[in-house]
This record gives structure tokens, C-alpha cells and sequence, in this order.
């Protein structure tokens, strides 16, 4: 040991300044508190992040409508222009929307399968997504009249019932069917009471296609479903029903069968048979005009089956055409042409429809049938939103609230408001924000450390006196 100190230098060096132990214990002690300091910061804004991005999302108990005028009737609107595609979306159980104008599939398929059945407002810049639609095999859903339910068959196969989810509260309700049949929802009456469909027991079987839709129009039958009972008539004698619309009063409703339509009362009899040309199929939900005297039909594209039936799938454009109910009333309106689908109607001479004349760009247009002129009510713009930026939006099935079209004014679209983010987004969002702040104190706290071993080393650069290590 005595070498070991002999070894040391002699020199002593510059002494210390009076104040510099208590200036090394003041740097301590702060260094102390701003790690404290720091530490509660930064749990504090771990936790003000997950309350304010993860707690919003619990749903309460129950899940008020947005709020409506009590005693005064609104009328229904529609966005001058339809939102792009957000996968930040919230759902109608989680935030429920209210009544609803428009009902559509929404997204692409082409690399990535991301696709949304959405419900928009009618009172209000409202999105959200249908919470059954994925478990349920993204079928083809209706929305009632009146735009306050949505109801879904399931495409993934055979089903013991229907779904009716209510857009006013996000509550789901189990429409039993009396067992487990394949089914195709094809109109939805005016009152808001019937829903005719289409159903088979019949099985998929393997190289048919694999799909609800084909088995239905393969074996399926017309049965009508009392929403106030939960009863459904069966009308055996309609087999392979390809589309269906409900008189005005919701008292009969007319059933497309290949080539003929099928006038039926609500009890099963039969009023009449109207013959439509060959190539062309009533116009699905809304095919029969608001006064009874007119039925509309569109282009259809169908393959005959071994014993004749034709089954008819609606193509994607072409014209509308008429055919008169009334004996001896005037001939038909001219056709209205250029259209993608019919909507509802404004009235006894408008149609509401959906045009593309930009081969993109889906309007909804008002359409005079004397006269055909169009005055656009809104636009969807299926930019390159969809699969992160890289494809086309498209929009599939896009019904109206039949019931509120009459009435339906156009509003600005604002800031579209999407509810509360999914869960599994705003766990990972917190998740990232906080690992973010962890990994910040973590480098403050390194730089702290670092400053402090400056300091033991060489105080002066702290403004302070010699170096500490000559007399450790």
C-alpha cells in the first residue's frame, strides 16, 4: 500500500473554493428531485393518455340516441358529400347513431380485404360501422323505412334467425326463423312491419358456388316475416323469387319470379301476373312507385336454369323502365337511363337514384321521369382511400331509408363524426404513445446520469472549482 501511495502525484492541486460542497449537494439534491419529477410526469401522461384515448371507448349501460327535438318533427338530410374511408370507425353498439339516411357497403378487396357495412345519418354527420356484419358473413342487409333498424340475414350459411339491431339504442334482437334455413332478404314494406325474403333448408353443396345467394336462387321460396309477431308465412307456390317491392299502403307486394311478377295480398292470394320483357327484372326494395299506378324495372342479367326459371342478378347500370298497374291510366314516362340503381321515390313523378357518370364518382341524383332531368343531391368520392392509399373505394348495395326520401333535404356534409376509435386501435395507440414517453424519461434520466458523472469529473465545466478525481 505504502507503494501504491507513493506512486500518486505530489502535487496537491488547486484547492477548493469555500462554496463548492455545498454546491455539489445542491446538484445532487435537484438532480434527485428533477428524476422524481420526472418519473411522476411521465406516469402522470401515461395515464391522462389512456383515459383519454382507451376509456371513451367503454360503452355505457345504455346508449341514449343522439338528441332528437321532442314534439317536433325533423326533417331527414343527407350529406352534399358522402366521407372517404377511415378505419377509426366506431360501431353501432359502441355509439349508437340514430336514425339513419343511407345504408352501403364500403372499401376494396383487390390486396387487402377491407371492406365496412356503414349507416349514415339523417339528422347529423354520423358514421359507424355494423357490429354483426363480419360474424354474420357480410350479407346484404335492409334498412328500414323509417331509417331507425337495420336487419341481417348471414351469408356464412345456414341461420336459425334474423338480426334486427336498432340504430337509435346499438341493441340487437334474435328474429327466430323456426329453424335453420339459408335466406335472402329481398324488401322491407313501407309501415316498417313485413320483410319479404327468400329461404331454403337446402345445403351448400360443394363446386354450387358455395354462397347463400346462389343456394336461395337455386331452391329458395317467398315467405313473409311479421316483424310485430316474429311469424312468417311461407308462399310455396313463388319459387326462386329474384326480387321484391310493397304496394304504398305495405297491403300486397309484388314478387319477380323469372319473367313474371307476382301481385300478391299479404294473406297469400294472388291479385294478378304482370309480364316483364325479357332482360329486365323489377327494381329490388323499391320497384313500386309511391301512388300504385307504376312499376319500375331495370336491366337484368340472368342464366336459365334446367327447367327454364330464369335467375336474374341486377346488373350494374343501363335504364329504367315502366310498367303501368292501372287499366286505361296513361302510358308510362319515358325510361330514365344511365342508372346504377333506384333508391326510392320523391314522388309519384321523381325518382331518387344512383348515377356514375365519372366512372369513379357515385351521385345520388333526382330524377323528373317526363322530362329525365337530374339534379344531384350528393356525391361519394372513392378516391385512393381504401387498402392504405393504394386503391379505389367502391360502394356496394346502397340503399336509402325509402321512408324519409320523400321528405329528404340536402346539408353541408361537415367533419364526419366517426365515434369513439375501436378498441383494439386505441389500446395500441396508448400502447405506442406510452412506450414513446417511457423511452423519453428513459433518455432523460441517461442524460442526467451522464451530467452527474461530468460533474464528479470535472466540476469546473459546472462552473465550479478543480477536478474531484486527483483527491479521490
Amino acid at each position: 500500500m505504502r507503494e501504491l501511495f507513493a506512486l500518486l502525484p505530489g502535487d496537491p492541486g488547486p484547492p477548493f473554493t469555500e462554496d463548492y460542497l455545498d454546491r455539489v449537494i445542491a446538484r445532487g439534491r435537484r438532480a434527485v428531485r428533477r428524476r422524481r419529477i420526472g418519473a411522476v410526469a411521465a406516469g402522470t401522461a401515461v395515464l391522462l393518455v389512456f383515459a383519454a384515448i382507451v376509456l371513451p371507448g367503454v360503452p355505457p349501460r345504455v346508449r341514449p340516441a343522439p338528441p332528437t327535438h321532442p314534439g317536433r318533427h325533423t326533417a331527414a338530410t343527407v350529406p352534399d358529400r358522402f366521407a372517404g374511408y377511415s378505419v377509426f370507425t366506431s360501431t353501432v353498439q359502441r355509439s349508437a347513431p340514430g336514425r339513419a339516411v343511407a345504408l352501403y357497403g364500403y372499401g376494396s378487396g383487390a390486396l387487402l380485404t377491407m371492406f365496412q357495412q356503414l349507416v349514415v345519418g339523417a339528422d347529423a354527420d354520423t358514421y359507424r360501422r355494423i357490429d354483426a356484419w363480419d360474424r354474420r358473413g357480410r350479407p346484404a342487409g335492409l334498412l328500414a323505412p323509417d331509417g331507425t333498424r337495420v336487419l341481417l340475414g348471414d351469408d356464412a350459411g345456414p341461420t336459425p334467425d334474423l338480426l334486427l339491431v336498432d340504430l337509435t339504442t346499438g341493441r340487437e334482437r334474435s328474429v327466430a326463423l323456426g329453424g335453420a334455413l339459408e335466406v335472402r332478404l329481398l324488401a322491407w314494406s313501407p309501415d316498417g312491419r313485413y320483410v319479404a325474403y327468400s329461404a331454403t333448408t337446402r345445403d351448400p353443396a360443394p363446386g354450387d358456388g358455395g354462397t347463400v345467394g346462389y343456394d336461395v336462387q337455386q331452391g329458395g321460396t317467398l315467405r313473409l316475416l311479421d316483424l310485430s309477431t316474429g311469424d312468417s308465412r311461407e308462399f310455396a307456390s313463388v319459387r326462386r323469387p329474384s326480387a321484391a317491392a310493397f304496394a304504398p299502403d305495405s297491403a300486397r307486394v309484388a314478387v319477380q319470379e323469372a319473367q313474371r311478377v307476382h301481385l300478391l295480398q299479404l294473406d297469400g292470394h294472388e291479385d294478378r301476373i304482370v309480364t316483364v320483357a325479357p332482360g329486365r327484372g323489377l327494381a329490388p326494395r323499391v320497384g313500386w312507385s309511391v301512388d300504385g299506378r307504376l312499376l319500375a324495372t331495370v336491366p337484368w342479367d340472368g342464366a336459365a336454369s334446367d327447367d327454364g326459371t330464369v335467375l336474374g342478378v341486377a346488373v350494374s347500370g343501363g335504364d329504367v323502365g315502366f310498367v303501368a298497374l292501372t287499366p286505361g291510366a296513361p302510358p308510362p314516362p319515358a325510361p330514365a337511363v344511365d342508372v346504377v340503381r333506384v333508391l326510392g321515390w320523391r314522388d309519384a313523378d321523381h325518382l331518387v337514384v344512383a348515377v356514375a357518370p365519372g366512372g369513379h364518382e357515385l351521385e345520388l341524383a333526382e330524377v323528373a321521369l317526363a322530362s329525365g332531368e337530374r339534379r344531384v343531391l350528393s356525391r361519394f368520392d372513392p378516391g385512393l382511400s381504401c387498402e392504405l392509399g393504394m386503391q379505389h373505394c367502391e360502394i356496394l348495395d346502397l340503399q336509402l331509408a325509402t321512408g324519409l326520401v320523400p321528405e329528404l333535404t340536402v346539408r353541408p356534409a361537415g367533419s364526419p363524426d366517426r365515434g369513439p376509435w375501436p378498441w383494439s386501435l386505441r389500446v395500441l395507440v396508448a400502447a405506442l404513445i406510452a412506450a414513446a414517453l417511457l423511452f423519453a424519461l428513459y433518455l432523460s434520466r441517461r442524460r442526467a446520469a451522464v451530467r452527474a458523472a461530468d460533474l464528479e469529473t470535472d466540476p469546473r465545466r459546472r462552473g465550479g472549482g478543480p477536478a474531484l478525481g486527483p483527491y479521490r
